[in-house]
C-alpha cells in the first residue's frame, strides 16, 4: 500500500524538517561540501538529517523533470497565446505540444504538454504568472 503524502506550508514544519530541506539545498548548490558542514550551517544534528533526508523535499522538486498537462481558457485576443508561451519559456518550462480549439463565444481552450526539467519556479508561481496575463480566463495544471 502506497504511503500517503501531504503538502504542508513551510511555516507548519518543525525546525528540524526545515533544516533538512535547507541542508539539502546547501549541498545541491555546492555551498556546503559535506553533510556535516551543511547541518552545522543550518543548526540541526546529523541524525535528524539522515532520519528525514529521504522523506522531505521542496514541492518544486516533486514536479522537477516531469511531464505535466496545462489546460487553460484564453480570450480571443491577439498575443495572448504568445504571452502565455513566453511566461512558460521564461520559467524554464519546455512546451512539447500545443492543442488549441477554435474560439467560441470569444474564448478558446488550449491544452499543453510541458516538460519541467529546467523549471525555475514553483508550479504555484507559474500558475499565478499565467493567471496575471490579460486575456487568460483560467489555468489548470495536472501532474
Amino acid at each position: 500500500m502506497a504511503e500517503k503524502q501531504y503538502i504542508v506550508s513551510e511555516s507548519a514544519l518543525p525546525e528540524g524538517l526545515r533544516g533538512v530541506c535547507e541542508a539539502k539545498s546547501l549541498l545541491r548548490q555546492g555551498k556546503a561540501k559535506t553533510v556535516t558542514e551543511a547541518v552545522k550551517m543550518v543548526g540541526i544534528s546529523r541524525s535528524v538529517y539522515y532520519r528525514y533526508r529521504d522523506s522531505i523535499r521542496p514541492f518544486l522538486e516533486t514536479y522537477q523533470d516531469k511531464i505535466l498537462t496545462i489546460q487553460s481558457v484564453l480570450r480571443d485576443q491577439s498575443g495572448v497565446l504568445s504571452t502565455f508561451l513566453n511566461v512558460l519559456a521564461k520559467s524554464g518550462i519546455n512546451v512539447l505540444t500545443v492543442n488549441q480549439n477554435i474560439p467560441v463565444g470569444g474564448e478558446a481552450s488550449i491544452s499543453l504538454s510541458v516538460h519541467t526539467g529546467q523549471m525555475k519556479h514553483t508550479i504555484e508561481a507559474v500558475s499565478r504568472r499565467l493567471m496575471a496575463i490579460d486575456g487568460v480566463v483560467n489555468v489548470h495544471i495536472q501532474g
